[in-house]
């Protein structure tokens, strides 16, 4: 198990899904690269659902290497979120990035976040 610690690594990590392919939809979670010199990587945990922490839902997706930024997260046919977190040489690892959700073409949207917190069309 990782021993978790708050890295001063996350400053500059946010997540952001984008779709891209002029042929083929697809989409991919992109973050800006954390600056700690004895950054080592990133883990890209995804959730079915929420809340979607380290400590409730979350599954590793994956471990990639420092110079990664982002990934190709194909095309869900379900809803699905994600966030990243940075590890580093004594593999300690950062808080979470803030999630983001993938939300196939035609699918109903997931219910509001807890909070009241919501996006909604411009007024």
């Amino acid at each position: 198990m990782i021993e978790r610690s708050r890295m001063n690594c996350l400053r500059a990590i946010t997540g952001v899904l984008v779709l891209w392919s002029s042929t083929a939809w697809g989409a991919s979670l992109v973050w800006d690269a954390n600056q700690e010199p004895n950054l080592t990587g990133y883990y890209v945990y995804n959730c079915r659902k929420l809340p979607c922490t380290l400590n409730a839902g979350a599954s590793l997706l994956m471990t990639l290497g420092k110079d990664n930024t982002s990934v190709d997260i194909g095309t869900p046919t379900a809803i699905q979120y994600y966030f990243v977190t940075a590890y580093n040489s004594d593999n300690l690892e950062s808080s979470s990035s803030n999630v983001v959700t993938f939300i196939p073409a035609g699918t109903p949207p997931p219910p509001p976040a807890p909070g009241g917190l919501r996006i909604g069309p411009s007024q």
